[in-house]
């Protein structure tokens, strides 16, 4: 296993910059067998993140442009590239030179920058303050195009064998940029754990907590690629090191697809099932459920949204006696962006017919699955018996008693007419603070409008 492997005479350096005292690296039989291991697995790698870079750029309402999809794809070209012509360097097809050097290092130069900026552009999906991701964008592509630029000009003078100092140089500066990275991907992907927690999580949304748990155990993986190319130049051979890397940007990009797909499906997972109780369930966290029981006798809020814990916490900390925070006052602080808000409009048709079984304290008018009762303090109120023996026919009795409910009608529509425009004015308001923002935010329907007793109406009139 150590002795040459293919013997070929024409394998040698050639081109600019080669200087004379250049000697070429020993390849073995051990090198070739470690070298065919690994691009056999790039081969599959590279197959299944075709498999998934096709199925989410079909996905795409508008692929070519979309960035994510632009850079998964050039990714996958690039580290396929890279292991190609490193393995066929191995197999003495390709010899020694410049250009061959150079083009190693742009597509590993490529490979790394790409592969950052699609775990920020899952960052960007998920944190709220778009000018922060933005700061990250570019502070990572600044930092990243320094280390390259420091990598070519130490990497390619050690390969050429200019001078024994790069080589020394190289052999250390070669390890300490591959911490770096290692570091930098350790924060990117912690920082993406810690908004999940804060801004989803924390918030309500406990949908989220899968991709959590799944993002925890992954970036293990995600590491230990890193960890494996730091081990991988150990290898005499330099350039069976370097064959590592496209398997281990492979792997990498692999998870990131898959996680992308993962964040997709767990936010329209709930978001199309009908009814109101997963929607609910969505939205239960432990601050909601806390606040519950010190505001139980308050009215309900209609509109269920991210909201910080600020203005819950400030309240929870005051006396019981305090009012609960109002909805105008958490959509101020609540989560941005504030999101595409769906709404659900009900109508209801309520109709009233005579009821022989009359009550003088009780109504009920039945309409659309739902019966309005309506209770009136009618002291001068009178049975039919009452009626009747006073003079009055059951059939004027009767005419009354329909006369009197179809005023009560009317008012009912009146006031459900007022509730309209005032509804309608919150729903525009609340479309307008939608468009703003491209985030998910489920609301559930308004409560049916209130039915006030007539007594209460009629002294409402007095008053004014």
């Amino acid at each position: 296993m150590d002795r040459e492997f293919r013997d070929v005479p024409g394998f040698v350096a050639w081109g600019p910059f080669i200087p004379s005292t250049y000697k070429n690296e020993d390849i073995t039989l051990a090198d070739v067998v470690i070298a065919s291991v690994v691009w056999g697995l790039t081969v599959v790698f590279s197959i299944l993140a075709v498999y998934l870079g096709y199925g989410q750029t079909i996905g795409s309402r508008y692929p070519w442009k979309s960035i994510y999809v632009w850079l998964i794809w050039l990714e996958l070209i690039v580290c396929f590239v890279m292991g190609l012509e490193c393995f066929l360097h191995l197999m003495k097809i390709i010899r020694p030179s410049f250009a061959f050097y150079f083009t190693i290092l742009f597509w590993w130069c490529i490979q790394v920058q790409l592969l950052l900026q699609i775990i920020i552009n899952r960052i960007r999906v998920i944190i709220p303050d778009r000018k922060l991701s933005r700061h990250i964008m570019i502070a990572t592509a600044v930092f990243v195009t320094l280390i390259n630029i420091s990598v070519f000009n130490i990497w390619i003078p050690a390969r050429l064998q200019i001078s024994h100092r790069y080589i020394h140089i190289n052999e250390i500066w070669d390890r300490i940029e591959k911490v770096l990275y290692l570091i930098t991907d350790a924060m990117l992907n912690g920082y993406f754990l810690k908004t999940v927690k804060a801004n989803l999580i924390n918030n309500g949304l406990q949908k989220y907590n899968k991709l959590l748990r799944f993002n925890q155990r992954i970036i293990v993986v995600s590491l230990l690629m890193d960890v494996m190319i730091i081990l991988a130049m150990s290898i005499p051979n330099s350039f069976v090191y370097i064959q590592f890397h496209p398997l281990a940007y492979l792997v990498k990009l692999n998870i990131e697809m898959t996680m992308a797909n993962l964040i997709k499906r767990i936010a329209v997972s709930k978001a199309r099932r009908p009814g109101h109780a997963s929607v609910a369930h969505e939205y239960n966290s432990e601050d909601i459920s806390s606040a519950s029981v010190t505001c139980s006798r308050a009215p309900r809020n209609p509109y269920i949204e991210l909201t910080t814990k600020a203005a819950r916490k400030n309240w929870l900390g005051q006396s019981q006696s305090s009012p609960p925070p109002r909805a105008d006052d958490e959509r101020v602080i609540s989560f941005v962006p504030t999101g595409s808000q769906i709404k659900k409009t009900r109508e209801i048709l309520i109709t009233s017919d005579p009821n022989p079984e009359y009550n003088g304290n009780r109504k009920e008018l039945v309409g659309k699955n739902e019966t309005v009762v309506i209770h009136t303090d009618i002291e001068s109120a009178k049975s039919l018996d009452d009626s009747t023996d006073s003079g009055d026919s059951l059939d004027e009795r009767l005419e009354q008693m329909q006369n009197s409910a179809e005023e009560r009608k009317g008012d009912i529509l009146e006031r459900r007419k007022g509730y309209s425009l005032d509804r309608r004015r919150d729903e525009i308001l609340d479309r307008r603070r939608a468009d703003e923002s491209d985030d998910e935010v489920s609301l559930v329907p308004p409560p049916p409008p209130p039915t006030l007793p007539r007594s209460n109406q009629d002294r409402s009139e007095q008053h004014r």
